[in-house]
């Protein structure tokens, strides 16, 4: 009985240890193959940078190697858009309001240009001056900007004894500063070319309606009125005298608005010193009369053909050439 339990086990051990040799044999090609995967992707499991290349790699689009992937008319060569360079306080930051004078010329410049905005609330070209010195990355370079519109002064202008006296600049600085602005993009090292440069004066003020909204409705005394009439002057006729020694356009928004006849304050001006809406059009309107003329909406290339040359004159919405096309009419 002993004897034949073990005869008929023996088999059943041998093969045991077969299996087992097997297994040990899979194992061994298992680990392999993982050696093999490591030494070409250099890690276990998939790392971030594993990742990324691989999200890489499957999104790298295919290129069409047909005729016809070459042949739409782009147009406006290759390369980023160019740029239109909105520059200085609050008179830039709210001109992308509803109807605003940056409104319109984003609007204006659709097809051919990015209107980037860097308008700043309250600052003075003091602190502009500083911020492009200490954030260049935020402005684009010289050689991407097709036009540069800069509109600062009107917080320059506070007066030094008024209760935004924190906010005053000299008027030697705020030309100074003003030369250093136009001066970073029309001669800068970097730039292949020029930009063409708009320098828009500060508006007029009504001195009344301060008073009544800043200092009166404050409780303050007339002494701590924040700007005057005459020294706001005074900064609007250097910026004009800065833009003519750089041969740029002036965009003299003071004679724009006065120019509109004596109800021009309440008409163009909501506390005295910001835009209308009516205000926000003439201050387009002048920005964009001073505009060189090569930089104007319609001296830039646009970036992408029209829809007609993509599909022809005959595939829009002309109904009869669709007709001839077809040998209908």
């Amino acid at each position: 009985m002993h004897r034949a339990h073990a005869a008929v086990a023996a088999p059943r051990g041998g093969g045991g240890r077969r299996a087992r040799r097997a297994t040990t044999c899979a194992l061994l090609l298992l680990a392999l193959v993982l050696l093999g995967l490591r030494a070409s992707r250099g890690s276990w499991f998939p790392t971030r940078e594993t990742i990324a290349r691989d999200a890489d790699d499957d999104a790298a689009p295919s290129r069409d190697p047909s005729p016809a992937a070459d042949a739409a008319p782009w147009a406006g060569g290759s390369g980023a858009r160019p740029a239109i360079l909105l520059l200085g306080d609050s008179l830039v930051q709210r001109s992308f309001e509803p109807g605003g004078w940056g409104a319109r010329l984003a609007a204006e410049y659709a097809r051919t240009a990015d209107v980037v905005l860097r308008g700043y609330s309250g600052y003075n070209s003091r602190w502009l001056r500083d911020l492009m010195t200490r954030r260049p990355e935020l402005f684009p370079p010289p050689d991407r900007v097709a036009l540069l519109v800069v509109l600062v002064g009107a917080n320059d202008a506070a007066r030094p004894e008024g209760h935004k006296s924190h906010y005053a600049v000299p008027a030697a600085e705020y030309e100074e500063n003003l030369r250093w602005i136009v001066r970073r993009y029309r001669r800068s090292p970097s730039a292949t070319s020029a930009p063409a440069i708009v320098v828009a004066t500060p508006p007029p003020l009504d001195e009344d309606a301060r008073m009544r909204m800043t200092t009166d409705a404050k409780g303050m005394p007339a002494s701590l009125l924040d700007r005057s009439e005459a020294r706001t002057r005074e900064y609007s006729r250097i910026a004009a005298r800065v833009g003519g020694e750089f041969g740029a356009g002036v965009a003299d928004l003071g004679a724009a608005f006065e120019g509109r006849g004596k109800d021009w304050r309440a008409a163009l001006l909501s506390d005295g010193l910001h835009f209308t809406p009516e205000g926000q059009a003439l201050a387009h309107e002048t920005v964009a009369a001073a505009t060189p003329s090569e930089a104007r909406p319609d001296a830039l290339a646009m970036d992408a053909p029209t829809h007609e040359a993509l599909v022809g004159a005959n595939n829009t919405n002309d109904w009869h050439g669709h007709l001839a096309e077809m040998g209908v009419a």
